[in-house]
């Protein structure tokens, strides 16, 4: 194939030498792309009629248009590298998939280099958006990083970078070219909170893998951890978690995954085998026509057995591999046909995003890369959760953050289903097995007498009602384990009690009496 890449590339200069026939020359070389594809067996007949019906048309008239612009445009100058990549970069996500992208080769080297566990940034979680979307919603911003400590806030709408407006930038560029940078160099951000444009500044520090917060409730002797995004470290934090609770007996444990976007799917992995039996089936992954690419199986022997009830927090940020840990720990939980199985969990929260697709990169010509969709990930049950997601055992909704922002971010941007060109559920189930205002400047120089981050912090646990509602059921099941072990011996019956005794906002059965 490398020989076959030298011989496009010769075939493409031919077009010089032929003048204004590039059509022609385009369809000689799809002809020939064709033939190599046939000799390395790389294609099949229904491909076959699909290149001779769409991508021969598609090519000519790509041709067509460049010629136009070469022949009679007004700038004599064109720089037709860059007008292919713009092309590419825009009509990818819009055409392919929401998830799929073309890295110019800038994006890629920053791409590859921010693949480490550290990195330099300025420490916020955003939302996904398309070359023609002009704002990156911020979902969710680390403790202490940089732009808590500037004053940025969940909800915020990024409109610049750098006075970078955004249109025409993919998500990966970005983050990685706008975002990032070198370690005490500074990043302006205009951004949009409540409908009034505001500017930040903001000193670039080292992201360390800052994703795990744990606490003890200790009147109710419930352990809480809060798991940002799944990195290397996360399966460690995870057991030392698991073996305090079991060594202390603890009534209960609260897993936070809400706006956990996923990260390492190894990770995931890893922390399903601190539950699961050694080489329990965990996700697969299955291509376009249904056949099984890879299984991904637990390889360590579990360090939790013990029927001690974990509660595990949704919502609709929790995305791919946090939606298949949460998934894979129900199944295995529901089925008590399993060996050693003590396991007793409950999702609690408001149904995940539903990221159920698998993208792969592509290194290209001139140092380019694909970002492409190439796969879905399948639970154990046999679904994926694609443009689905994973719904919760009770639905509880966050009563902290206000209405009108819990609904205008649910809609617009937090369900893999409201992305543009998102892979569908029919999809899924069609695949068989086998502009200028006055500008307000934030002060970041003056330290204001508030709070210290870890004071906010239990006070925003405190206020959580997610959590409470969670730390309230483990109390009931703690109770009612008092009165009879045989009401709640079994994950269903645990999940029966609590759905008779425990309002939740779906609850349903009210009725007027006169």
């Amino acid at each position: 194939m490398h020989n076959s890449k030298i011989n496009l590339r010769q075939g493409f200069h031919l077009r010089k030498s032929f003048g204004g026939h590039v059509g022609l020359q385009i369809k000689i070389l799809a002809s020939f792309l064709l033939s190599l594809l046939l000799i390395f067996n790389q294609i099949t007949p229904k491909n076959k009629q699909n290149i001779e019906k769409n991508i021969y048309p598609g090519l000519e008239l790509f041709s067509q248009t460049i010629a136009k612009i070469e022949a009679k445009g007004f700038r004599k100058k064109v720089d037709f590298l860059k007008f292919t990549q713009e092309a590419l970069k825009a009509a990818i996500p819009s055409i392919v998939d929401a998830h799929s992208s073309f890295f110019p080769p800038k994006s890629y080297k920053a791409t590859l280099e921010s693949t480490s566990g550290e990195f330099s940034g300025i420490g916020v979680s955003i939302t996904g958006k398309t070359p023609q979307d002009d704002v990156l919603v911020i979902v969710d911003v680390i403790e202490s990083g940089p732009a808590q400590k500037t004053g940025l806030k969940s909800g915020d709408k990024i409109i610049e970078v750098d006075g970078k407006k955004l249109r025409s930038l993919s998500t990966d560029e970005v983050i990685n070219n706008l975002l990032k940078g070198k370690v005490g160099t500074k990043v302006k951000l205009k951004i949009i909170r409540d409908k009034k444009p505001m500017e930040f500044e903001i000193t670039r520090e080292i992201i360390k893998d800052q994703t795990s917060l744990c606490y003890n409730f200790k009147n109710q002797n419930v352990h809480y951890l809060s798991l940002r995004m799944f990195t290397q470290k996360s399966a460690k934090q995870i057991s030392e978690l698991l073996k305090k609770a079991q060594k202390q007996k603890c009534n209960g444990i609260v897993l936070d995954l809400r706006r956990n976007p996923g990260g390492i799917l190894d990770s995931a992995i890893d922390m399903s085998g601190l539950f699961l039996e050694k080489n329990s089936l965990v996700v697969t992954t299955k291509d376009r026509e249904g056949k099984t690419i890879s299984e991904y199986r637990t390889n360590t022997k579990p360090i939790f057995n013990s029927n001690i009830p974990i509660f595990v927090l949704i919502d609709n940020f929790t995305a791919s591999a946090s939606e298949i840990l949460a998934e894979t720990l129900r199944y295995y939980s529901s089925n008590k046909n399993i060996k050693n199985n003590n396991l007793m969990v409950f999702l609690v929260g408001t149904p995940t995003f539903g990221k159920g697709s698998v993208q792969e990169v592509i290194p290209l010509i001139n140092g380019c890369a694909l970002k492409l969709t190439t796969m879905l990930y399948y639970m154990p049950n046999g679904k994926s959760p694609q443009a689905k997601g994973v719904k919760p055992d009770f639905i509880i909704e966050n009563k902290i953050m206000p209405p009108n922002e819990i609904k205008l971010i649910n809609d617009l941007y937090g369900r893999e289903k409201v992305l543009k060109n998102h892979i569908t559920e029919k999809e899924v189930s069609n695949i068989k097995d086998t502009n200028t205002k006055s500008i307000k400047k934030i002060k970041t120089n003056e330290k204001e007498e508030e709070k210290s981050w870890e004071e906010k912090k239990k006070d925003s646990i405190l206020k959580d009602n997610v959590i409470q509602s969670s730390v309230n059921m483990i109390e009931m099941l703690e109770m009612a384990k008092k009165i009879d072990t045989k009401l709640v011996e079994t994950r269903k019956k645990a999940l029966i009690f609590l759905k008779k005794h425990f309002l939740t906002d779906d609850s349903t059965g009210l009725e007027k009496m006169i």
